[in-house]
């Protein structure tokens, strides 16, 4: 069921293998931390998935307030916006990302989500989306990473 329910991690569920991959290499750069920090992933690591990944900057304390630091260019196509250095409360149909990230801040789990495609759109119905906490102290989020996948 779609927009109803953010569900626990089965990579066997995963939509697509760029998300699979994006959650072993998360693994293996966080170790035996609870979460990596930015200076664990290297890029030239996952060429292969930057093209649909996006990650956003955290900061504020109670209200949490998400910068987007990188948007990748199938993002860029597919929503028909540049979100890099977007604030994502200035992006229209944010409110409910807002509020799934809010939650992850608070739990530091990851998630796995479906959902309708936000925009109209004639080429893609729903995405999903791999979502990642990443901290430099180990503790608290201060940036989140996610994969996303269109498909009809």
């Amino acid at each position: 069921m779609y927009n109803k329910a953010i569900e626990a991690l089965d990579p066997q569920g995963f939509t697509s293998d760029k998300q699979r991959n994006l959650l072993e290499y998360w693994a293996k750069i966080t170790g035996d931390r609870h979460m990596p920090s930015r200076q664990d992933l290297n890029p030239m690591d996952i060429p292969h998935l930057l093209s649909g990944i996006w990650m956003a900057d955290v900061s504020g304390g109670k209200k949490p307030t998400f910068k987007v630091r990188l948007f990748g260019t199938d993002l860029v196509q597919a929503f028909h916006l540049e979100g890099t250095n977007l604030q994502l409360d200035q992006i229209s149909f944010a409110k409910d990302i807002i509020r799934r990230l809010t939650a992850l801040i608070k739990t530091k789990q990851a998630y796995y989500y479906k959902a309708k495609f936000p925009i109209d759109s004639e080429d893609y119905n729903y995405y999903t989306t791999l979502t990642l906490p990443m901290s430099s102290d180990n503790e608290n989020v201060d940036i989140i990473i996610s994969q996303l996948h269109f498909f009809k």
